[in-house]
């Protein structure tokens, strides 16, 4: 992997960043995997879910080359749906990646992985990789939000049937003493909790993000560069920076 001279004046975006970094990772974790470790440090997490679907985390190089091998990508062959890229804390990028696995036995799998690249002295290295697949039973397992079911949503949405006149006349309403009409659920108040840190950040002005129309790109095709920007490989992009 080279370093290529550009020119002093190109300022590569964060997307542009992100779409090299993507083309070139994927290529050599199918093709080279004994060489991917190279992307990390020492001090870099990795994560994948086990057989059973727990996460675990290995650190240090060795420890990422030997998980990395143990997953035999080389069997695999992957199909990238989205690349979305962000700055992130301390000039980092935070990278969302999307896409398909499909093994020797044709067997398509989606799967969701997010980088932080972090930056060094040239470029930057993978500080944190957390990949997992995202299966349909996964979803119809999901833990219900905020512990109510989708019964008990179905059951809160269901009208209840209106009183006829001839029943509001029989069945006058009546409360009990210690019912409290007025007392409604507490609304918490954001202001009335405690004022906690706040990171103060520079706006600026939006990209235009190629990932956010969904297009299929596969490990071996052209990078998902903007037409009117120069094509560099990633290590050429982070020489420049």
């Amino acid at each position: 992997m080279a370093m290529q001279e550009g020119s002093p004046f190109f300022t590569p975006s964060t997307q542009v960043i992100g779409n090299a970094f993507v083309e070139q990772y994927y290529h050599i974790l199918h093709q080279s995997p004994n060489l991917v470790h190279r992307f990390y440090q020492d001090s870099s997490h990795l994560s994948r879910p086990d057989m059973h679907g727990n996460m675990t985390t290995v650190t240090t190089l060795q420890a990422i080359n030997e998980k990395v091998l143990s997953l035999n990508y080389e069997d695999y062959t992957a199909e990238i749906k989205t690349a979305d890229a962000e700055d992130s804390f301390e000039k980092g990028i935070i990278l969302l990646v999307t896409g398909s696995l499909t093994g020797k036995d044709n067997v398509k799998r989606k799967f969701a992985q997010t980088f932080f690249l972090a930056p060094q002295d040239k470029g930057y290295f993978v500080l944190n990789d957390v990949f997992r697949y995202v299966e349909e039973k996964d979803l119809q397992n999901s833990v219900p939000a905020n512990g109510i079911s989708e019964q008990a949503s179905i059951s809160a949405l269901t009208p209840e049937p209106e009183l006829t006149d001839d029943q509001l006349a029989k069945e006058p309403l009546t409360y009990s003493e210690e019912e409290d009409i007025n007392n409604g659920a507490e609304v918490c108040d954001p202001l009335d909790k405690e004022e906690g840190s706040v990171v103060e950040e520079e706006v600026v002005e939006p990209q235009n993000i190629a990932g956010q129309n969904e297009r299929i790109v596969t490990v071996d095709s052209a990078p998902m560069v903007p037409d009117d920007a120069p094509k560099q490989s990633y290590a050429s992009i982070v020489s420049q920076l």
